[in-house]
């Protein structure tokens, strides 16, 4: 098996890794920060020894993620796809499940990017940010019809995108 190499790990697997993070962290800078900060010391070793440096590089973005919420008091004990998070857990490999999730997450956030503008705003504003269709609509300086039919199409839109990658 040829190792890939740090560019090309980096290219397919920045987005997955960052939402590994995001789910143990629930800051989106600081996953994208802990992503960067592991290919840095990824930089640094000879890909070529590793087995996998996939399962690798998610193994350290995950315990880096750990390491971070704990020194920053925001871990907290609940279930993390269905799964009890244990402090003494030596081994943190990721499941399958949980790579699977986390690439229809990139998946899904690929999909919203390919939205028309507005309709990539009102998504965000609603879906990622919590707001109301009425405060988004204030926000946007839209109608709330306009918010309503921009979120239906999205989600027909979306719902589309995402079958094609079920079967």
């Amino acid at each position: 098996m040829i190792s890939p190499t740090l560019e090309e790990l980096f290219n397919a697997h920045f987005r997955s890794a960052a939402y590994v993070a995001e789910e143990i962290v629930h800051s989106k800078s600081a996953a994208e920060d802990i992503v960067q900060d592991v290919f840095v010391k990824l930089a640094r070793m000879d890909l070529s020894k590793i087995d996998s440096p996939t399962k690798y590089l998610y193994r350290c973005v995950r315990n880096a993620a750990l390491d971070y919420a704990s020194t920053h008091r925001l871990r907290r004990w609940e279930e993390l796809n269905g799964k009890e998070v244990i402090a003494d857990e030596v081994n943190f490999d990721l499941s399958r499940d949980d790579v699977e999730r986390a690439n229809r997450l990139h998946r899904l956030y690929q999909a919203i990017e390919r939205l028309s503008e507005q309709s990539r705003k009102v998504v965000k504003l609603i879906c990622l940010n919590n707001y109301s269709y009425a405060d988004a609509a204030s926000e946007l300086g839209v109608s709330l019809a306009t918010i309503k039919t921009h979120m239906y199409r999205s989600i027909k839109a979306l719902r589309k995108f995402m079958a094609l990658f079920i079967f």
